[in-house]
């Protein structure tokens, strides 16, 4: 390795450490008025001037953490919240609701003014909109030929799906299919469901709108049926879908591709199957026993809890010949040609493959296409099947774990000598590291007791 990398490792390992690795927090309990603005300030959070001392304070705790730098593992999880947010979203919710979104993020206690709620939450949006530029920046100061080609490439899909997660929000005025209605028929339709009396007083276009996404875009399934024409194109745009310079698609060609392509980061496989669906799941993977009565979020919860470590789960991404030829590579001389013993044999002889999961084995159809699209797959050769999307996406999952992404890892590691960290990044980067195999060893067997404990667990409480 050259030592221009050592010496990037060590100033980046060094330089993160008291946000990553120590515990030498500042004591702003103790902190005066001119030193807790002068945080805030370092850290581009608005301060109003009428905040008091014990205000300022609140302020710099609710922020403290979001300051410090994000691991990427924190961004994915994030994704959840902020997906379709932008800044300007915050000003028009609710003190309600802006609490409830901070108890997410992590703040114990919301506390204040709607003003400071507001300022709390535009704050927490800005550290995850800025995750992914960080990633970048910090990837871009590699200097090891194809490594530092790797940690860029990696630091820019970063960037890329925090472009397509966070998309634009809908606006009333434009964006939904009743946008151009006139105030009559708005209204009409609002009396028609029971939204609006027939004597009530006459009401804002921006109030008719409002009302309008309650009674009419949150009743609509697939909630892109809402959507104008001009949000859908925008939509598939920045899912790299359609092309931008493309001429737009006339109507039912976008809501083809949005039947094909469209998911929210919260969607899961398993979010459409009925109740009967779920039971069937839980029954044919001994979760539950078949004369169980489990309301639907009981049951919701217990798929959550069973679906990634349950043998069909994993293997429906391994096709048969992937299987033979991972039995071969490793060592197994007699390969069966039926399905269900390669299964056994698998699940057998390499348990530790069996138990590791990928968040990728709960997405909907449409987000492995999505995810295929965007890594090069045509979409003439996209599979039809739900397995045939697993056993691509598996491919190319695995060849996107990147450097730089290992490294990130072994910096975010609980291994508290910089030292010890940096021969652990030369070792991998060298393909000198032994231990590889032992440790997914490790992991595998604690995901396969944690499962077994999940089972444990629903059965005593049904």
């Amino acid at each position: 390795m050259r030592p221009s990398v050592l010496l990037f490792l060590s100033l980046s390992l060094t330089g993160a450490s008291a946000s990553l690795f120590g515990s030498n927090k500042p004591q702003y309990n103790e902190w005066s008025t001119p030193e807790l603005k002068k945080w805030l300030n370092d850290h581009n959070i608005n301060v109003p001037e009428t905040y008091s001392q014990d205000q300022l304070k609140d302020l710099v705790q609710s922020n403290w953490n979001a300051a410090s730098a994000w691991t990427y593992d924190q961004y994915a999880s994030a994704q959840k919240s902020f997906a379709d947010l932008r800044e300007a979203s915050f000003d028009a919710w609710d003190e309600s609701r802006l609490r409830e979104f901070l108890l997410e993020q992590g703040v114990v206690e919301p506390k204040g003014p709607r003003e400071q709620l507001v300022l709390l939450a535009k704050s927490k949006y800005a550290s995850y909109t800025s995750a992914a530029s960080s990633f970048s920046a910090q990837a871009s100061t590699a200097v090891y030929g194809d490594t530092a080609h790797q940690m860029t490439k990696s630091a820019s899909s970063v960037a890329a799906q925090a472009t397509r997660e966070a998309a634009r929000q809908l606006d009333d005025a434009k964006d939904y299919v009743y946008s151009t209605w006139e105030d009559n028929r708005l209204r009409n339709y609002l009396v028609e469901k029971g939204v609006l009396a027939k004597d009530a007083a006459e009401k804002k276009r921006s109030e008719l709108l409002a009302l309008m996404r309650d009674a009419y875009a949150k009743t609509t399934t697939p909630i892109w049926e809402a959507w104008s024409d001009s949000y859908m194109r925008e939509w598939l745009i920045a899912h790299d879908i359609v092309a931008p310079g493309a001429p737009p698609p006339k109507t039912d060609v976008l809501k083809a591709k949005m039947s094909q392509y469209y998911y929210d980061v919260n969607d899961r496989v398993w979010g459409t199957w009925t109740d009967s669906d779920l039971k069937a799941w839980l029954v044919a993977n001994n979760v539950i026993k078949s004369d169980a009565q489990v309301k639907r979020d009981k049951l919701v919860k217990l798929i959550e809890d069973n679906y990634v470590n349950a043998q069909d789960t994993v293997w429906e991404a391994w096709s048969d010949s992937q299987m033979r030829d991972w039995l071969v590579e490793h060592g197994e001389k007699t390969v069966p040609a039926q399905r269900e013993k390669l299964v056994k044999l698998m699940q057998a002889k390499y348990d530790d493959v069996a138990t590791t999961s990928a968040t990728y084995l709960t997405w909907p159809d449409a987000r492995l296409r999505a995810y295929l699209r965007n890594h090069g797959l045509d979409e003439s050769a996209l599979p039809t099947s739900r397995p045939g999307l697993l056993q691509e996406t598996r491919i190319r999952w695995i060849q996107t774990q990147t450097t730089f992404e290992r490294i990130r890892d072994i910096v975010n590691s609980g291994v508290e000598a910089t030292e010890e960290k940096l021969a652990s990044i030369l070792n991998m980067l060298t393909g000198e590291a032994k231990s590889g195999a032992d440790s997914a060893k490790k992991g595998a067997e604690s995901a396969k007791k944690q499962a077994k404990e999940n089972v444990k667990k629903a059965s005593e409480e049904l």
